[in-house]
Order: structure tokens, then C-alpha cells, then sequence
């Protein structure tokens, strides 16, 4: 029996004008104008167009046969003083594939007819809230607020979406993992870029955002980081975002975009004259928590004024995450830890109770003593201690970066905010100037092309350097994050665990020197094998 095959050829028009439409958006979809009047127009006579969503296209209110697939959606549109906008925006919310639950315009202090349109559209349940924030994130906050589905969007009241845009969002949404999905970006006003949005990679996006404002957000995820934040100089949406992805959740790219109406008054613009060359401003480094980690072995002769120079800090104190790391192995001494960090006002405090492993047989005073002479292999579980401490670091840290001060140490009150404004997107590290009472020399060095290493005298400025000993020294954990730490000490030649960590920094980003931070290196002491004494380091820093 031979199998008949069948070819509607009504359908074979359709078949074709899809593989062209799809070649034509690979190609960047020029001329969509054109296109459009050539395809409804001249072809639409012959073949009626099924569904083509082109660029720019002011929407009706979805059809009667999609009113029973509403999605589980609110929209949110602020509004300030963009009337003439408004209603395209509304037009396109309302002509969705998947129709929003619920539509309301936030009237943030209008004086133009935003009222008069919102009231125009009230019949198709668009709802209208009037308020005097003067603030975009109170206006999206306030309109959140007010709804109650899982899902929110948030669009500018200038801008326009693609019909299906709900609808490509919402599949992404299938993952429970998914907190946020969002889509490319078309500009049109004043130019025609398209920008495509990369696939989602937390460490790019908390680096720079990709995500525009119109991104589908799970309420869930939206509630848990406290909604927007009106902050001086900071693009409210990649905080929120930020805020979000520090949680478990997961953004993902969803197969659609979304039309930006780019004009001199638009946000785009606001953004880019207010923030060039500020990255700590718009990745809000001063206004996000940071972890302050510090291990200690016993020593009790520096600890006041590193207790100190903490509390003199000039930081946000409830954004600092404190985290103490006590190898000691002495029970006074950890009661002693516990009690000041509880008397610390900070946002979160950590005791880590880590005495050196039994293996080791090793103690942090046998370390100290035994160290320079090598004694039963001193100079390898030295190291070890070092890297047991800033391993555990790893597996912990919950904040994006992180400063290292040593027991030993105490920066300068204006030394975290210094270091946090020398960051910029590619920078893994920026380490602080100090003195090495020993030999007298910056613990600050370069590497040359042949891996030489020299240590300079102190300079002015910022610039790029090859490591530094870990005094005071502030780290992107993501780029921390992708090695361990290990020693080659008991290599020949030696390889130090820090010249061997900010090694592998540099493949990820730049290692910064910021020469102005003022750091003081307190003077200790180390007991060589016998009754002699000197100023030497630190038995779990090695400086």
C-alpha cells in the first residue's frame, strides 16, 4: 500500500513568508516600515495576515476568543507627564496573546491629561492610582502594591510591547527556579538599535546589567527583595535585580523584546549623563552589603585597636557583614571573640570556631615558633592555615565582594568607601599599601612578563599591580570563587599562597592598587626557635 501524501497549498504562502520573516529578523529587521505596508498592504490582499508582529505597530485590544487565557499577570505603568505616550503603551498591554489579569497606571504627580487618558481605558479594566512620590521606584512600589498576582511586569508608559511579549515570558516562568525573564531591547525615537540581550549569567549581570526594566518578574521573588529602592544615582532596576539574584532565584532569556522609545527626556538618556564614569554609583557599591572577614590564631596584643579601626569605619554599618574565623584553639580567647563581635553594631556577625585539624599536629603557637627554622614541616602547615581560613571563606560568603583585614591591621575610617569607588566592571581586586616591618619594603608588588617580582616604594593614585599580601584587601567573590587557595611552599622555588591567588585573579579581571588608602600595620612579635625575639607576622597571615 502506498502511503498518499497531501500538500495544502492554501498553506504553502504561510510556509514561505515565515521563512522569510525569520530571515528578515536574523538580518536585524530593517526597514520593518516598509516591510509591514508591502506585506499587508500589497501581499495581505492575496493572503490575509495570520499574526505578524512588526515593529512600532500601535495594537488593538486583544481579540474576543483570547479573553478566557488571562494570564496570571499585573501590569504596573508609571506615569509622569507622558500623556502622549500613554495610550500606545496601553494599547499594546491590552492586545496581549495572554491578556494581563490586571492593569494599573501610576500617576506619579501628572500635570498633562495622564488622567484623562488612564479614565479612557477604564472600561477595559485599566485602573488608575494618583500619588505625589516624584520618584519612578515609589510609583512602581505603590502600583505593586495594589495588585495580587504571582506574576508583575512593570512598563514605562513610553514604551510599547510586542504582542506576544506576556506570553513568551510566562514560558520561562515554567521553571520554578525562574524569578525573572526578560527579552531584547528595541530602541526606536531617536535611533534604531536593537540590542540583544545576552543569555542569562549571574556573575556578567552583576558585573553590568543586560536586563531592561520591562523584565516579568515572579511576585515571590519581587517581595522577598523588598521591592524597588529609591536611591540617589543608581538605576533602580539593576538593583532590584541584583537584590533578587542574590537569593537563589535565576533570570532567563525569553524569545521576544520589547520596544523603547528612546527621546531626550527618556531614562536612557537620564542614565547615561548621570552615571558615565561612575561604576561604584550605578552598581550602588556603597549601598549593597559587604562581608568583612578576618582569621585570627590567638594573638590578643593588637586586637583593641583592630576592634577599633572596625567601628571607625566610615560605612553604612548595617550593610557590613562581619565574619571572624578563629583558629586559635583556646577557649578564653574564643569567649573573647564571641563577646566583642556580639557588642559590634553590625548588620550579620559570624564566629567560626576552626581549630587546626589534629592531623596537623600543629598548634598556631608551634606555627609561630617553628616556622622560619621549618620545624617538623612548620613552613607548609603555615600555609595551610592560611588557606583552611580563606577556603572556608569561599563556601560562605554571601555578599559580592569581600574585604580581607588582617589581625594585624587598621585602615583608615574613609579606607572601605576609597576601595569600593576604585572598582569598576573589570575589576577582580583592589588591594591597599603596607609596610613589611621586616624587610622594610611596600607588600605591594609587580610582575613582569617573565613572572619577576618586585616590590616598589610607595606611590599616589590607582593603578594596576601584580598582588599584594592580604592585609587589606578587597575582592569580587566571583572571581574568588573560581580557584581554591593552595600553597607551593614546599616547592622549589617556593610559591606563596597569595602570589599564587592573585595569579589567577588577573585571568579574570584587574588587581588595583589604590596608593591613597591609609593603613597602618601594627608591630608584633614572632618567636624564632630560642629565647629571641623581633617584630615578624602573624601566625595564620604570614605578614
Amino acid at each position: 500500500m502506498v502511503p498518499s501524501i497531501r500538500i495544502n497549498l492554501r498553506r504553502f504562502p504561510y510556509v514561505v513568508f515565515r521563512v522569510c520573516k525569520t530571515l528578515w529578523r536574523a538580518c536585524g529587521s530593517p526597514f520593518p516600515g516598509i516591510v509591514r505596508i508591502f506585506r499587508h498592504n500589497f501581499l495581505g490582499r492575496f493572503w490575509p495576515a495570520e499574526q505578524f508582529a512588526a515593529p512600532f505597530i500601535t495594537h488593538n485590544s486583544a481579540p474576543l476568543w483570547w479573553k478566557n487565557r488571562r494570564s496570571n499577570v499585573s501590569v504596573v505603568i508609571p506615569c509622569h507627564n507622558y500623556g502622549v505616550y500613554l495610550a500606545e503603551a496601553l494599547e499594546s498591554v491590552l492586545a496581549q496573546t495572554m491578556p494581563p489579569a490586571d492593569v494599573v497606571v501610576v500617576d506619579d504627580a501628572s500635570e498633562d491629561n495622564t488622567k484623562e487618558i488612564t479614565q479612557s481605558y477604564g472600561e477595559k479594566g485599566v485602573r488608575y492610582l494618583r500619588g505625589e512620590w516624584k520618584s519612578v521606584s515609589h510609583a512602581r512600589n505603590a502600583g505593586a502594591k495594589t495588585t495580587f498576582t504571582d506574576f508583575i511586569l512593570f512598563v514605562d508608559a513610553d514604551d510599547i510591547l510586542p504582542q506576544n511579549y506576556i506570553e513568551k515570558c510566562l514560558e520561562q516562568m515554567r521553571d520554578p527556579r525562574v524569578g525573572i525573564a526578560y527579552g531584547d531591547m528595541h530602541r526606536f525615537g531617536n535611533d534604531g538599535i536593537i540590542e540583544r540581550a545576552q543569555p542569562f549569567n549571574k556573575e556578567n549581570l552583576f558585573r553590568l546589567n543586560f536586563i531592561s526594566s520591562h523584565a516579568l518578574m515572579r511576585r515571590q521573588a519581587f517581595d522577598l527583595a523588598g521591592g524597588y529602592r529609591s536611591l540617589k544615582s543608581v538605576p533602580e532596576d539593576w538593583d532590584l535585580y541584583r537584590r533578587i539574584l542574590s537569593y537563589p532565584w535565576i533570570a532567563a532569556k525569553a524569545d521576544t523584546h520589547v520596544h523603547y522609545r528612546v527621546h531626550d527626556g527618556s531614562r536612557l538618556h537620564t542614565i547615561l549623563r548621570e552615571y558615565a564614569g561612575s561604576y561604584w554609583k550605578i552598581a550602588s557599591l556603597l549601598r549593597n552589603p559587604i562581608t568583612i572577614f578576618t582569621p585570627f590564631a590567638g594573638r590578643t596584643s593588637t586586637f583593641e585597636r583592630y576592634v577599633q579601626g572596625l567601628k571607625d569605619l566610615d560605612f553604612d554599618h548595617s550593610l557590613i557583614h562581619l565574619h571572624w574565623f578563629d583558629t586559635s584553639g583556646k577557649p578564653e580567647f574564643g569567649h573573647m571573640l564571641k563577646n566583642a563581635l556580639a557588642a559590634m553594631d553590625v548588620g550579620r556577625a559570624t564566629y567560626t570556631k576552626a581549630p587546626l585539624p589534629e592531623l596537623w599536629g600543629h598548634t598556631p603557637q608551634t606555627l609561630i615558633e617553628g616556622r622560619v627554622r621549618n620545624i617538623n614541616n612548620a613552613q607548609y602547615y603555615y600555609e595551610m592555615a592560611v588557606i583552611y581560613a580563606y577556603n572556608t571563606l569561599l563556601t560562605c560568603c554571601p555578599t559580592e565582594f569581600v574585604l580581607v583585614i588582617e589581625d594585624d591591621i587598621v585602615p583608615e575610617p574613609a579606607a572601605l568607601k576609597k576601595m569600593l569607588k576604585t572598582v569598576d566592571a573589570h575589576t577582580a581586586a583592589v588591594v591597599a599599601h603596607y609596610e613589611c616591618h621586616i624587610l622594610g619594603h611596600s607588600l605591594v608588588w609587580y610582575t613582569t612578563k617573565k613572572g619577576d617580582v618586585h616590590f616598589p616604594k610607595r606611590r599616589k593614585g590607582i593603578e594596576e599591580v601584580g598582588g599584594s599580601g592580604f592585609g587589606c584587601s578587597l575582592f569580587r567573590v566571583s572571581d574568588l570563587r573560581k580557584n581554591p587557595f593552595y600553597t607551593r611552599v614546599h616547592h622549589t622555588p617556593p610559591e606563596w599562597y597569595d602570589h599564587i591567588t592573585y595569579k589567577a585573579l588577573r585571568k579574570y579581571g584587574k588587581v588595583l592598587c589604590n596608593w591613597d588608602v591609609a593603613v597602618e600595620h601594627l608591630r608584633t612579635e614572632r618567636y624564632l626557635h630560642g629565647p629571641r625575639k623581633e617584630a615578624a607576622p602573624s601566625p595564620v597571615t604570614g605578614r
